[in-house]
């Protein structure tokens, strides 16, 4: 992860603007399960001050996110070219290797443009979404904060095989070109093989994803049967927005296989591109 550390702090400022207009964005988004609850109990009393932030909020969200989308892929084009061109400098490789590598090069991209946007939204969502909860129901809170070693242990059942996958499909991929070149049938060959392995990772990810998913069902109806039946005099809009964080943490929590297989990926594609 060195080479990713380097590439954070040679493009520090950059990325620093793209990051803080991504958490703004997220703390607008998160404020809006709130927001709505108290916009619907308050438009039961023929309140509308609510309503107006509800609305100042959505603006706020769209306005960040714009920002950000104008500027990052300036910045992430930037970055991918700059790697490319370093290793397609290096002659101690063949030409398939070379191709291949230089499109594993999107991948350390593809962290800094997507994943790590997607955890800044997911550690937003889970902080924020916790404090929320317990300040409505601190039972419901404790409840859902089981959930976190439910479904982290879910994802550790399948890290080996997801690792393994990762890296027959990185080996495999380099030898596209050279497949090609060889002709028709060893091109029919490494297709074939790629699908195969392909279906094999789709079914690993089927599996982790079915079991996380059930995990959070189970503690969303849970949190729902408990906030119920332990809140006295509750309101619509306060179910409502209980409700709300309850799913968002547990969707933010669902990041887990996704934070595993993209560190497994991007060590794998970092290796290669040394």
């Amino acid at each position: 992860m060195n080479k990713l550390i380097a590439i954070f702090k040679q493009y520090k400022h950059q990325l620093s603007w793209i990051y803080v207009f991504m958490i703004l964005t997220e703390l607008s988004i998160l404020s809006t399960p709130f927001l709505l609850g108290k916009s619907i109990d308050g438009l039961m009393n023929n309140n509308w001050h609510w309503m107006v932030l509800l609305g100042i909020s959505y603006f706020l969200s769209n306005l960040f996110n714009y920002k950000r989308m104008v500027y990052d892929t300036k910045v992430y084009t930037n970055i991918y070219n700059n790697i490319a061109l370093k290793f397609l400098k290096k002659d101690n490789v063949d030409l398939s290797t070379k191709i291949a590598r230089a499109d594993m090069a999107h991948e350390i991209v593809h962290v800094l443009e997507g994943y790590v946007h997607y955890y800044i939204a997911t550690i937003v969502t889970i902080i924020g979404s916790l404090i929320f909860i317990f300040s409505e129901n601190w039972q419901v809170g404790v409840l859902i904060s089981f959930a976190i070693v439910f479904i982290t242990s879910a994802v550790f059942i399948l890290y080996k095989k997801i690792k393994q996958g990762i890296n027959i499909s990185n080996n495999h991929y380099e030898k596209k070109a050279k497949s090609i070149e060889d002709g028709y049938a060893s091109s029919k060959s490494f297709f074939s093989r790629r699908r195969k392995i392909e279906i094999c990772q789709s079914t690993i990810q089927g599996k982790n994803w079915f079991l996380v998913n059930s995990i959070k069902y189970v503690f969303l109806i849970l949190s729902i049967i408990l906030l119920i039946t332990t809140t006295k005099d509750i309101t619509i809009g306060s179910v409502i927005t209980v409700y709300s964080y309850v799913n968002n943490f547990l969707i933010a929590l669902l990041s887990a296989p996704v934070a595993i297989e993209m560190v497994l990926r991007i060590s794998d594609v970092l290796k290669r591109l040394k």
